[in-house]
């Protein structure tokens, strides 16, 4: 019978050291600063919206553009926080604030700034031009994020993978803003609202799963 050194001894071979995690403020700046990077990428390959001039003396644009930005920092710090056992859930509602921001400066943009589509206007070319830059400016960052959540292996799975579908969201819509031109009508509105929408289904369900600790 082997001696309880033995034991001890044997099940302390090659073990590797744990490698822990940087703190959730640390983590959320590192993907923050990313989404930056490819928000000013993505503008110089595509350039400003064509009205960018006029934009940037509306208030209201000016608030959408700078609640979707709060909206997808808030929401990463978030997401790194919730996925911790040891932190509060009061943690999800920090975006929230933010993300009110983002909606009412758009609300106000549809109030104030109602356009009727012209005939023969390039909607679809528009719309796919805008579903391209949403696109890639969501992906890499969801993949990123979904790398960096998984090592945490969260015990909450769907809060984290929700509010991290948000941050990717809110990103994905700044470079958006930024980019195209969005008028107010309603076809407009819900071909363009319909990618950010998705981005939050697919990022919520299929992360929530992904992200399990028994995944």
């Amino acid at each position: 019978m082997r001696s309880t050194e033995d034991l001890i001894a044997s099940l302390s071979t090659g073990l590797r050291p744990v490698r822990r995690l940087k703190p959730p403020l640390m983590r959320a700046l590192g993907l923050i600063l990313l989404a930056t990077a490819v928000i000013l990428i993505l503008v110089l390959l595509r350039g400003f919206r064509a009205d960018i001039d006029t934009c940037l003396r509306d208030p209201a644009y000016l608030i959408q553009v700078a609640g979707a930005w709060l909206t997808g920092a808030a929401a990463t710090l978030a997401a790194f926080e919730v996925s911790l056992p040891d932190r509060k859930r009061g943690w999800l509602l920090l975006p929230l604030p933010f993300a009110a921001l983002w909606v009412s400066g758009f609300a106000y943009g549809c109030l104030g700034d109602w356009i009727a589509i012209p005939a023969g206007a390039p909607i679809m070319h528009d719309s796919v031009r805008c579903m391209e830059t949403l696109i890639m400016a969501s992906l890499p960052l969801g993949l990123v994020l979904w790398m960096m959540l998984r090592r945490a292996r969260p015990l909450r799975a769907s809060a984290t993978a929700w509010v991290g579908a948000l941050a990717v969201a809110g990103f994905a819509d700044t470079a958006h803003l930024l980019i195209h031109v969005v008028q107010a009508s309603s076809l407009v509105l819900v071909i363009n609202l319909v990618p950010v929408t998705i981005i939050l289904l697919i990022g919520g369900l299929l992360g929530r799963r992904s992200l399990h600790p028994a995944a």
